[in-house]
């Protein structure tokens, strides 16, 4: 009987630490991210840094997001994100992917107040929107 508590509480101590660690390794996404900078696909003369108030965010809800371009909602529904192990993208490193709306898996780099959000790769057409956490 004591043999089978100590395994018990063993598991049951085990099983804490496991939800702990997978909890704190979830990235905070929480709140409204602005456009700073967009990467690729420029158009000669056009500046591609964004100012604060440009109307270009997301905001980000537990599981759900909506997307605003020029204070206009332009999309919104649910997303996953997942850890990847430093996937090359560009000349930068993605650190997790995203999902919208169980769509097209999109790579990032998230840090506490930078989100790049890769879609594709510059090369080939793609872009690489910069935005920051308000």
């Amino acid at each position: 009987m004591k043999n089978f508590l100590r395994l018990t509480l063993s598991a049951v101590m085990l099983f804490t630490i496991i939800s702990c660690e997978k909890k704190s390794g979830t990235p905070d996404l929480n709140g409204t991210w602005e456009l700073r900078h967009v990467a690729g696909i420029q158009v000669a003369g056009v500046d591609p840094n964004f100012k604060p108030g440009n109307g270009n965010f997301f905001k980000f809800e537990g599981e759900k997001f909506e997307k605003f371009n020029d204070g206009k909602k332009a999309d919104s529904g649910t997303f996953v994100i997942t850890p990847e192990d430093n996937v090359p993208v560009n000349n930068s490193k993605a650190n997790y992917s995203i999902s919208f709306n169980k769509g097209e898996k999109k790579y990032v780099n998230l840090s506490d107040k930078k989100l790049v959000i890769f879609d594709g790769e510059i090369a080939a057409d793609g872009t690489e929107s910069t935005f920051e956490k308000q």
